[in-house]
């Protein structure tokens, strides 16, 4: 054999090789984005959730029951739950071009419950226990003086991350949703 014809085999060879790798890599790469994928889904899928129940009159405040959910495999520990309300303002321009401006409730007052029924405020020392959510814990919240119709801002934040809800309190029954929509950015 020449010269030529033996740099010829290892070229072929050096291509073979080349190839058989760009496959294996090609391959790594689907098992990986599956893997990526599935390890997403089953992220989003065990994120907690909280959902306002319903809000009772008393005397001077207003009783607020919430459901938290906790999906994942994970125990959550509530850490904090505030209460924001929208702040009013009277001119109409700056109402339609200034984003929501949030003011946090600082006297508003929660806890949380396996008794649904209790409207009397509990402290951290009686209810610690419940603070451990293991899969869903009612909380309750009480909020000083009468409500209008303007929208509220709810955060709660675990040991698992946050949630942040806006809705408005009024005292009609609250029924299931009839859709549901969730949506996500990639970045």
């Amino acid at each position: 054999m020449d010269e030529n014809s033996i740099r010829d085999i290892i070229s072929l060879l050096g291509l073979g090789i080349s190839l058989f790798l760009l496959a294996i890599h090609i391959k790594n790469r689907q098992t990986q984005l599956h893997s990526y994928q599935l390890a997403r889904a089953v992220y989003r899928n065990s994120e907690i959730e909280l959902r306002y129940l319903n809000s009772e009159r008393l005397e001077d405040e207003v009783l607020l029951k919430f459901a938290f959910f906790n999906p994942g495999s994970i125990a959550a520990i509530i850490q904090s739950f505030a209460i924001f309300e929208q702040v009013k303002t009277n001119n109409p321009f700056l109402r339609f071009f200034r984003p929501r401006e949030w003011r946090r409730i600082e006297n508003a007052c929660w806890w949380p419950t396996e008794n649904a029924d209790q409207k009397s405020q509990k402290f951290l020392a009686d209810e610690y226990a419940n603070l451990y959510v293991k899969d869903q814990r009612i909380l309750l919240a009480k909020i000083p003086g009468p409500r209008d119709g303007r929208p509220y801002r709810f955060e709660i934040r675990t040991s698992l991350g946050g949630k942040e809800i806006e809705t408005t309190i009024d005292e009609r029954a609250i029924h299931f949703s009839y859709h549901y929509a969730r949506w996500y950015h990639n970045d």
